[in-house]
C-alpha cells in the first residue's frame, strides 16, 4: 500500500473546488487506494491554516473539524522524535519533512516542492498532487 504525506496546501485546495487533482486524491484516500500518515505537530498545522484560510471561501470551523475528523479516522498515527534538526527555506514544513523520513514514507504530496530539497529527504519522493494522482491512476485505474 502507498503510504504518503499531505501538505495543507493540499488540503486546502481540496477543500476550495471539488476540481483538480487535489479533490481526486481526498476522494482516493477516503476509497482506501493509500494511506495517509499524520502526525500531532501535522495535525496542529492543517487546523491552524484550515481555520484561518477556510472563511476566506466559505469553510467554517465546524466544517473543517469535521473534515479533520474524517482525514483522521482512516488516518495511520505517527509520533515523530524529538531529534530533529530544522533546515528547510519555510519552518512551517518541517512537520511534513519529519513526519516523512521518520515513517519511512514513500510520497510528500505538496504544491511547493522546492521548499523540500531533494538533499534533504533523499529517500522520499516529493510529488504534486497531479503527480501523485498519476501514481494512483496507474495502481488503481
Amino acid at each position: 500500500m502507498i503510504r504518503a504525506v499531505l501538505d495543507t496546501n493540499v488540503l486546502l485546495a481540496a477543500l476550495r473546488s471539488r476540481q483538480g487533482a487535489s479533490f481526486e486524491i481526498i476522494s482516493r484516500y477516503r476509497q482506501g487506494e493509500f494511506s495517509l500518515l499524520v502526525s500531532n505537530t501535522v495535525l496542529s498545522e492543517y487546523d491552524e491554516v484550515l481555520k484561518r484560510e477556510g472563511p476566506s471561501f466559505g469553510i467554517t470551523t465546524a466544517i473543517v473539524n469535521r473534515y479533520l475528523d474524517a482525514l483522521c479516522a482512516g488516518a495511520d498515527a505517527f509520533p515523530t522524535s524529538s531529534f530533529w534538526k530544522p533546515s528547510l527555506p519555510d519552518a512551517d514544513d518541517e512537520a511534513f519533512a519529519q513526519l516523512a523520513l521518520e515513517a519511512k514514507v514513500g510520497y510528500l504530496v505538496t504544491f511547493n516542492q522546492r521548499h523540500f530539497p531533494a538533499e534533504r529527504l533523499p529517500a522520499v519522493k516529493v510529488v504534486s498532487p497531479k503527480e501523485f494522482l498519476h501514481v494512483l491512476q496507474s495502481i488503481v485505474p
